[in-house]
């Protein structure tokens, strides 16, 4: 009898906490106002100090001055070499260095990449884009890598680590571009900087996974013919954590692409440049078609990566004189292009205008789809808008703003001690009561209405749409390159679609973080389904269940721990865009992030900031279950 009755303690002891946490705060809706122990205003007289200390201060004009150099000098000279090369030596070197990644299908691919460079008119900001990008990952790589072998070594560090990079992956873009400019200044460097901490995580976590997971039998192996410890790690676990490494780097190039646009907004130019200024004068053709170009950099090199990285799974070796001629054909076309034939940029004269056809088009779809009239039975896009607002949205938040915190208090921390125990009610407590005493509670119960929304809506459109890529390859060849466009597509380049057709307001940023967030939900539900082992279908199949018993009683049941994944990844990625979300008026955290930075109040816009990290730790160590699915392990 005692067994029972210690399993009730605890429950009751924090039952017995919140009942006086409201008798002390009171019975009223929200988070006690009194209750301010002045949060932003320490960050505010924190950047104060920074600011007035930058120049005197060792650290800031030395330190920072002297790595904000080097990152300078790197990304001029790449930009001056790729510029000598001349359009026809950069193309030459693509196409060698993706034809010894992946074969000919992936060279053909860089090839028609690179030319769109020059025909959408964009050459020069393209070559500016990737040679910010080649410093970032190459920081990323140098960084990431030696920090992901050390957690995966010693588990001190690892323990350490995790922390810092659940926090610079959580950490919306924009609330620290504020700090980077102060240390770094405007220019590339800054934006190397923020691309840097949006992006390193991936390697890190794949290095420690790849290292980790090594089998145990070959470790001790190596270990009993007399191999040091590291032998062990150069010899054995690094070559078979090749791949598990080579998938990080894949990532990081894809959250370094991701986020061009972010990192123009402190000067770095280049496509992401040519976005921003499409998007202030509404012109969504130009914004559109540079934005077509980061999702045809990203694809060209997600392929050759990828490729590259399988390669080196099947342990395909190219012979020495093979490689030679190669890159010596490469080296040699280079030098004619820009000594014998004097070649320079891609000709001006060869690009082709695409913009206008793309403002004229959507021009057409909004006044077709925004009408009632227009759609039959279900209505326009306003009509739509409408019924989210009043119906749905507006309804959640009216009724998450009445709940007093002690409410949320107590179901946050009970589902924590329910679904990991003592550890995790304590933590998810906390970070309640961290968001309500930076008070914040109001923006972050708008916040919350728009994320149950998005993950609704993203789970009843991805889940089916991911059961279809599984049954059917026509299907998942279809949705494979229209998911990549999601992924890859810069949100600001479709903030202004989606204003067209749903106006300013919360029902846009609803709409904007779907989109954004659709491709996991998707991609983790195709992937579950195809990790149900073979025998197992077989065995429903020889019990005579039909195809749709099976998927029912046999694949989702089996494919749950995906399917958590995919709600998990989903809460995250819609989060990440609370920040974009803001800037078409959806409101809350976001918006207050947004107006914290450009009225330079540092304190509200962090505070703001960090509370969306909170709110992201409570969803992820709910959604976790009593396991670990890892949320960048996921991005996968």
């Amino acid at each position: 009898a005692s067994r029972p009755a210690g399993r009730w303690l605890l429950p009751a002891a924090g039952g017995v906490v919140v009942v006086v946490a409201a008798v002390l705060s009171g019975f009223h809706a929200g988070f006690p106002g009194r209750w301010d122990p002045g949060v932003a205003g320490a960050f505010t007289s924190l950047d104060n100090w920074v600011t007035a200390h930058q120049q005197g201060n060792f650290f800031f004009g030395t330190v920072i001055g002297d790595i904000s150099t080097v990152l300078a000098i790197c990304t001029n000279g790449l930009l001056s070499l790729l510029t000598w090369m001349t359009w026809v030596g950069v193309l030459a070197v693509a196409v060698v260095a993706s034809w010894l990644a992946g074969g000919w299908r992936t060279a053909a691919f860089s090839a028609v990449v690179v030319v769109a460079f020059g025909l959408f008119g964009l050459w020069g900001e393209s070559m500016a884009t990737l040679s910010l990008m080649a410093v970032s990952i190459a920081l990323s790589v140098l960084v990431g890598l030696p920090l992901g072998v050390a957690a995966a070594v010693w588990k001190p560090v690892g323990q350490v680590v995790r922390p810092i990079l659940d926090l610079m992956q959580m950490l919306p873009s924009y609330a620290y571009l504020v700090p980077v400019v102060i240390l770094f200044a405007i220019g590339n460097p800054a934006g190397i900087v923020a691309t840097f901490i949006y992006a390193v995580p991936p390697i890190v976590r794949f290095t420690q996974l790849g290292i980790t997971t090594v089998r145990g039998d070959v470790v001790e192996a190596a270990a009993a013919f007399g191999a040091t410890r590291g032998q062990i790690l150069r010899k054995v676990q690094l070559p078979l954590a090749l791949q598990s490494i080579l998938l990080g780097l894949n990532q990081v190039i894809m959250m370094a692409l991701s986020v061009v646009v972010i990192a123009s907004l402190v000067g770095t130019g280049g496509l992401g440049d040519s976005v921003l200024q499409a998007l202030n004068v509404l012109n969504v053709g130009d914004a559109f078609t540079a934005g077509i170009v980061i999702v045809l950099m990203a694809m060209a090199l997600d392929r050759a990566s990828g490729a590259f990285g399988t390669r080196i799974g099947r342990s395909e070796r190219r012979s020495g004189r093979r490689l030679a001629l190669l890159w010596g054909g490469a080296v040699l076309v280079v030098l004619v292009a820009h000594y014998g034939a004097g070649l320079g940029d891609f000709p001006g004269g060869w690009s082709l205008s695409v913009s206008t056809p793309i403002n004229n088009g959507l021009s057409s779809l909004q006044s077709t789809l925004y009408h009632f009239a227009s759609v039959p039975v279900v209505g326009g896009t306003s009509n739509l808008s409408s019924f989210l607002t009043l119906d749905i949205l507006n309804p959640l938040q009216h009724f998450l703003t009445a709940l007093p915190w002690w409410v949320v208090l107590a179901a946050v921390g009970g589902a924590g001690f329910a679904l990991g125990g003592l550890r995790r009610a304590l933590l998810l407590g906390a970070c309640v009561v961290a968001i309500g005493l930076m008070q914040v509670w109001s923006a972050t119960t708008i916040t919350l209405s728009q994320v149950v929304v998005a993950l609704a809506l993203d789970l009843l459109i991805g889940i089916p749409l991911g059961i279809a890529a599984y049954r059917s390859k026509t299907v998942d060849r279809v949705l494979r390159p229209v998911l990549d466009l999601l992924q890859t597509m810069p949100a600001f380049v479709y903030l202004i679609p989606v204003v067209l057709f749903f106006s300013v307001g919360n029902v846009a940023g609803v709409i904007a973080s779907l989109v954004y967030a659709l491709p996991a939900a998707v991609r983790a539900t195709t992937l579950g389904l195809r990790s149900v082992p073979l025998d197992v279908v077989e065995a429903g199949d020889a019990f005579g269940a039909t195809a749709r018993q099976r998927l029912r009683k046999v694949e989702l049941p089996l494919a749950r721990p995906y399917l958590l994944l995919a709600v998990n990844q989903t809460i995250m990625l819609v989060l990440a865009e609370v920040i974009v979300a803001g800037l078409v008026g959806a409101g809350g955290l976001g918006y207050s992030v947004v107006v914290g930075l450009e009225r330079d109040q540092f304190g509200q816009g962090l505070t703001a900031g960090l509370s969306i990290v909170l709110l992201g730790v409570i969803f992820d160590r709910l959604t976790q279950g009593s396991g670990r699915t890892g949320t960048v392990a996921a991005a996968t």
